[in-house]
This record gives C-alpha cells, sequence and structure tokens, in this order.
C-alpha cells in the first residue's frame, strides 16, 4: 500500500507542473518506474510524452496476483479505435502525431506498459500503432502485437502476425520456436474439438465475486469451506487511503462457508491470537491438510517485493504469520502464490529468481513443520519457459502439477497447463493445455481440483466488468466447475498366436497388484472379443488364459489419470507345444547341483511363466551328456532338477505343480555317433547342449473352474452380449 500511496504523491505534483517537466523527463520518469515493473505509473507517465488527455481515473499500483484495472482514457474516438482495431488491412491507427525517435520510443512502451498490465484491448490499439513506427530499440513489436491479438480472440490475424515475425529468422532460433508454438497455440484454439462440454462452469455468486476483484479460491480444508483473496471496499487499509477511498484496490484474505447451494459466513482470515490481513497486500493463500498451517503471499512496503509467509495452527487459532528463510524469499524477488504438497513435505512456489528459464518460474522445496526450507529446485524447461509460469496446483492423488503459463501458446494470456509425475525415472511429462472452457482468450489460472477430480475451482478475467472503477475493464472473478464422472474401461481380442484366428471363450483376468481390489474377469465371446470397465486409481495385472494355451499378459495403470480414457490391448496365446522345453542359461559348478545366481535369475523368469500359467503343472527335468557312468549321471541329474524346483517353491510356486526328473545321458539331443562325428573344436558345444535342464507341462487344469461363480449376477464385466458378434468401434 506504500507503493499506491507513493504513486499520489509522486504523481501529484508531476501534474500540478506538467507542462514544467520536458519530454526528456517524462521519458525519465516512466522508464524508471518501468524499470521497477511499475507499469502503470510508467504508462502514465509516458501517456503525457504523447500528450494524452491526464489519465487519473484509477492510475493504482496493485499486486501482480490481483489485476484490478481500468484503462487509461483514450485519445481518439471509441468506434474508431474500434474500427481501426479489425481492419485486418493494418491502416494506421495514427493515435499519435508525429514520428521523430522520442515519439516512437514511447509509443512502443505505452504498448508494453498495457500489455504487462494485462489490458489486451489497448496493447492491441497501441502495437498496430508501433507497427507503423518501427524502432531497432523493439525488435519483438509484431510478435507482441501478435501476442495482443491472440488475447483478443482474433486467432486468425495473430497468426498472420507470426507468420511474419517468424519468415526472417532462423528456424533453429529461440524467437522462430517461440512463434511457431504461439500460432501453433491459436490453431489449437480455433479447434471446436478443444471445447470439453462435459465440463460445467460457473461463475460464483457476488457473494464472493464482490468488490474489484477475487481469486485464488481454494478449499479451507473441507468441501464446504472456501479460502480466497478479495480486494473490496473495507479492506485492511491506512486512514488516509480509506479515506480516498483506495481500500477498495487493496487485498484481503478471506473465507466464506456452504450452507446449502449458497455461500455465505465471508470473513476475514484471522483469529484471537492475531489478523493475517494487514495494510499491505495479502495475495494467493492455501492450507495444508488438517488446517495445520496456512501459507501466503504478501507485498512488501514498498511494493517491490513479495514475500511468503506461514501462520500454525493451534487449537484452531492462527498464530503470528512467519516469514519464510531466504532460500524461498530470496531478497529482490518476487516469491509468491506457495503451494504446499499433501504430504507436507514439498512446497511449490513462484519467483523471478536467477538461474530459471526467465520472467516468473515455479520451483519447489523440501520444507519442515516449522517452515524451514532446503534450497529450492527449478522445475525445469519442460515446465517452465521463457514467459511466466504461476499458481502451481499439485494434485497428490494423481501426482498431477496444475499450473498456468503464459508462455506456451495455446488460448491467449495464462493458459493452465497439467503435467504427470512419472516416479519410475523422476520425471514430468510434456505439459497439456486444459483446452476450453477452463481457458480462455484471456488469463486463467489459480487451478485447484479436489480428492475425485469432479469438482475444483479457477480464477480469470475473461468477462468484461464495472466494478473495477469508471468505465470498462477485466479483473479476475472466482469460477467453480464440475466435471462428469472420470470413465474408464478397455477392450481388445484374444488370437491364437500361431493362426491369428480369434479364440473364443478365453479368460481374462484382472488382478489389482496393491491387492485392494478383488480380482474380476471378463470372457472372449465368438470373435475373440473382450471388454471390462475399470476404476480410478487402479493398478492391473491382466492376463488372458485358454486350455491348451499358454497365457498372455500385459499391465494397465489408471492411476494419475485425470481424463477419462479407453484403453485397447490384443493378447496373443501360443499353443501348447509337445515335448520338451529347453531352459536356455541354467548353469552349475562341475559336478555340483548348487545353482549359479546366474541360474536363478533365468528361474525367475520360469516364476512368472508359472504364475501366469497358473493351471499348468510341469515336470522339470535335467540332463548330463555322456562322459560319467551312468548311475552317477543319473543321480547328478535328479539332484539338479530338485535344486531347480526347490528354488520354485521357495519363490511361491505350489509344490503339487512341480516334478523333478533326472534322466542322465538317456535321452542326449545329439548321440555320441553323430557328437564324435563333428569336428573336435565343435564337440564340447554339443556337449553343453546335452548338459541341459528343461520343462514340459504334464497336466492342465479346467481354466473354467477358477471364475465360475464368482462373477456378480450384477456385474458389467462380463464379455458384451450382442448375440455373437462384436463391434470393436462401439465396445459399449
Amino acid at each position: 500500500m506504500r507503493r499506491i500511496i507513493f504513486f499520489f504523491l509522486f504523481l501529484f505534483p508531476l501534474f500540478n507542473s506538467v507542462h514544467a517537466q520536458s519530454r526528456r523527463e517524462w521519458i525519465d520518469f516512466g522508464d524508471k518506474a518501468y524499470d521497477d515493473k511499475n507499469y502503470k505509473l510508467a504508462l502514465a507517465c509516458y501517456q503525457h510524452v504523447v500528450t494524452m488527455t491526464e489519465g487519473m481515473d484509477r492510475d493504482l499500483v496493485t499486486p501482480y496476483e490481483c489485476k484490478p484495472y481500468t484503462p487509461a482514457s483514450k485519445i481518439v474516438d471509441s468506434s474508431a479505435l474500434k474500427s481501426a482495431s479489425s481492419d485486418s488491412s493494418l491502416k494506421n491507427p495514427e493515435l499519435v502525431k508525429g514520428n521523430d525517435a522520442r515519439t516512437r520510443y514511447v509509443v512502443h512502451r505505452i504498448a508494453e506498459c498495457y500489455q504487462n498490465i494485462h489490458d489486451y484491448d489497448n496493447a492491441e490499439l497501441w502495437f498496430r500503432q508501433a507497427i507503423f513506427m518501427p524502432d531497432v530499440r523493439f525488435p519483438d513489436t509484431r510478435f507482441r502485437y501478435g501476442v495482443a491479438l491472440m488475447n483478443n480472440a482474433k486467432y486468425t490475424d495473430a497468426i498472420t502476425q507470426f507468420d511474419i515475425y517468424s519468415e526472417p529468422l532462423d528456424a533453429s532460433s529461440p524467437e522462430f520456436v517461440k512463434a511457431t508454438r504461439f500460432s501453433a497455440g491459436c490453431v489449437f484454439a480455433m479447434d471446436t474439438n478443444s471445447l470439453k462440454k462435459e465440463v460445467i462452469v460457473t461463475k460464483l455468486d457476488s457473494v464472493i465475486n464482490a468488490g474489484t476483484a477475487v481469486f485464488s479460491a481454494n478449499y479451507f480444508g473441507d468441501p464446504n469451506s472456501l479460502i480466497f483473496t478479495a480486494a473490496k471496499a473495507g479492506n485492511t487499509s491506512t486512514p488516509e487511503l480509506t479515506k480516498l477511498g483506495l481500500d477498495a484496490y487493496s487485498t484481503d484474505i478471506y473465507t466464506a462457508e456452504l450452507s446449502g447451494e449458497h455461500w455465505g459466513n465471508v470473513q476475514k482470515l484471522q483469529s484471537q491470537v492475531t489478523s493475517i490481513n494487514t495494510t499491505m497486500n495479502e495475495g494467493a493463500a492455501m492450507v495444508s491438510f488438517g488446517k495445520a498451517n496456512v501459507f501466503f503471499t504478501r507485498w512488501s512496503d514498498d511494493g517491490k517485493q513479495c514475500l511468503i509467509y506461514m501462520s500454525k495452527n493451534v487449537n484452531d487459532q492462527w498464530l503470528a504469520p512467519k516469514l519464510l528463510d531466504a532460500n524461498v524469499n530470496q531478497p529482490g524477488c518476487r516469491n509468491m502464490m506457495p503451494f504446499l504438497s499433501n504430504d507436507g513435505s514439498t512446497l511449490y512456489f513462484v519467483s523471478d529468481r536467477a538461474g530459471g528459464q526467465g520472467g516468473l518460474d515455479i520451483w519447489m522445496t523440501q520444507v519442515d513443520d516449522e517452515g524451514n526450507c532446503t534450497a529450492p529446485i527449478n522445475m525445469g524447461k519442460s515446465i517452465n519457459t521463457s514467459g511466466d509460469e504461476i499458481t502451481p496446483f499439485y494434485h497428490f492423488l494423481s501426482s498431477t502439477l496444475f499450473y498456468s503459463s503464459n508462455g506456451m501458446g495455446g488460448f491467449g494470456g495464462f493458459d493452465v497447463m497439467k503435467t504427470a509425475f512419472n516416479a519410475d525415472d523422476s520425471t514430468w511429462t510434456v505439459p497439456k493445455n486444459l483446452e476450453a472452457p477452463f481457458n480462455s482468450s484471456r488469463d486463467d489460472a489459480y487451478f485447484v481440483l479436489d480428492r475425485t477430480q469432479q469438482h475444483g475451482y479457477f480464477s480469470s478475467d475473461r468477462e468484461p466488468c464495472n466494478s473495477c472503477g469508471p468505465g470498462s475493464g477485466y479483473c479476475y472473478r472466482a469460477y467453480s466447475f464440475s466435471n462428469e464422472p472420470l470413465v474408464f474401461s478397455i477392450s481388445g481380442h484374444v488370437y491364437d498366436k500361431e493362426t491369428g484366428k480369434p479364440i473364443e471363450g478365453a479368460l481374462v483376468t484382472f488382478k489389482d497388484i496393491r491387492g485392494n481390489v478383488d480380482p474380476f474377469f471378463a470372457i472372449t465371446d465368438t470373435a475373440g472379443y473382450y471388454y471390462a470397465d475399470l476404476q480410478l486409481g487402479e493398478e492391473l495385472y491382466i492376463k488372458a488364459q485358454k486350455n491348451k494355451y499358454f497365457g498372455d499378459a500385459t499391465n494397465i495403470s489408471t492411476v494419475g489419470l485425470t481424463d477419462s480414457k479407453h484403453f485397447e490391448h490384443d493378447f496373443y496365446l501360443t499353443p501348447i507345444p509337445a515335448g520338451e522345453i529347453v531352459i536356455p542359461g541354467i548353469e552349475y559348478d562341475f559336478d555340483r547341483a548348487t545353482l549359479r545366481p546366474e541360474s536363478q535369475k533365468v528361474l525367475d523368469d520360469l516364476v512368472a511363466f508359472l504364475e501366469l500359467n497358473d493351471n499348468i503343472s510341469v515336470e522339470i527335468a535335467s540332463h548330463t551328456d555322456t562322459r560319467g557312468s551312468d548311475v552317477y549321471n543319473m543321480n547328478l541329474s535328479a539332484a539338479r532338477a530338485k535344486s531347480c524346483v526347490d528354488y520354485l517353491i521357495s519363490k511361491g510356486i505350489a509344490a503339487d505343480r512341480l516334478q523333478a526328473k533326472g534322466y542322465g545321458e538317456t535321452q542326449p539331443l545329439i548321440a555320441d555317433k553323430e557328437l564324435y562325428a563333428l569336428p573336435k573344436e565343435q564337440q564340447e558345444a554339443a556337449h553343453q547342449k546335452n548338459r541341459r535342464t528343461s520343462f514340459r507341462p504334464i497336466k492342465e487344469g479346467v481354466i473354467r473352474d477358477k471364475w465360475e461363480g464368482k462373477i456378480p449376477e450384477n456385474s458389467h464385466l462380463k464379455a458384451p452380449s450382442n448375440g455373437g458378434t462384436s463391434d470393436p468401434n462401439n465396445p459399449h
């Protein structure tokens, strides 16, 4: 708030002596404010350079998160501006007179200021003017003009500008890559298939959306409680600013309760011990699991920094907020928008510190119960861009990070993105745009989601409003959304691997790897087709079996999925061959029956095979070469076969499914007559072939016994009843 006071103290004497200031001085004032990211003050200064009407409607400086603002007064009639903005031939809108170096500089700066304060209507108009006043100091003007068009949902015109901008560039340059990405985003936004009709988005009622801006709506410990940040009259402010009516532009943290279908009991976040809200601006806030702590942003006295605080909850009372350490609150940087993971170990936050990808980036740090943090880690270039990434939210059950970015193209402005964490290799998937209706051509951020992924909130400035001051403007409002239930299923066919023909009556077994759900089954129809519904959060081992065949298996997981999905998988069953099947790689020390470690690894594959084919009993056979006495070889082979069986039993294979048999030298693959006819250097390899371990199926149980009587009458997991035919394109 001191920054707002500074704005008025600075501006009033300047305006009183406006004619005494030179253009150079106004530019210097504007540049100083621009460098401090005080874009509204900079805009007011630059406006005077081009002799604009003094824009005193509401030139306030408010937190980055809030964005309650009103566009400055225009110097031409609104109908003329509208005509200019829709003119695809890019006629000069002639917003200013003159084309000297200072005028060109200021026109470009005014356009950038409007874009930086998210006034995309005026940004479009002024970047169009800047196109007709090229300046080498601003090489990216056409790209930024395309971005402004994109923000105003003029995607076709934006693509044209991106193409013109990128045409002379080297295809490997970062500028070319960025322009191509934004152009692709426009194409994506125009795709009508991107509209998620199953999502119902509702603007929260005026009890919540009261005042000049509302953002960062989040669950406050349970689905019927809400915490959010709002700028409105009556907020905590200094007497001087309250007297001027400027308390309506400061931001405080609020809570609300849901009663029936309506929100009520709106009150500031506070306790008998302390008040979280101060005369400074409080930003995005969230409570940790169990409402143990609240983390929030607060802007510093001079308005140049924003810092992250934590307040502990003791006996349902919030203690005095604690400033997190320098690992998070690095001096001289904006540090904001905290989100704590569900297990309380990881704090995600936003910062523009050095070492990132550019602009605002998402960082992560490990935090303890007292708020002590480790050195933060940048989330990397797959998530962060040269633009800004903000409002991280980690959905613990689905291992998905949701955040907003203006550096990836898409619908325009900030778009909500998502990326899933892969625990196997500790990587994040390629970020995916959440599409409409979550995203619009304006700014969409502060996305949160409940445990079941059916309900949540986000903030957007997609709708114009008149409550943030005279004239029209865009400011954040809070929205809720409801998803249709996520639906998961799988279908496919079971085939004979050798002939390619479908197998009717094959059993498909679904087993939860974690043991939380009982196994369920499906049976293939005459076309070898099967179908089953799945549930969210399952890790399934799926196998297909049929008598006289070896089975086939796969794994499917619905853990972490945030969209409905239909899986397709075909199984290929191999007919059981006659005779033995050699197990390659089984080795023993000389004159011993003890398995070598490498042989145990080979037998582990046989364990998996027997678990898959759990209806089959096998004989494990061991053979020797013809060297040595018959009795010796018979005893040694029997001991070796037994050592294999003992190992399989130790791994959980039922003993009654295994039979050890030593054949000694009685069943050589290569008879002595043939072996000793070989060149001497090949004879040892032939002996090795005879010294083998093998298995052969000796008994096969009836697979149907495994599932008969175990499928409930109301089960939807049986093969579809469709008169003996299957339509893989319509599995339901």
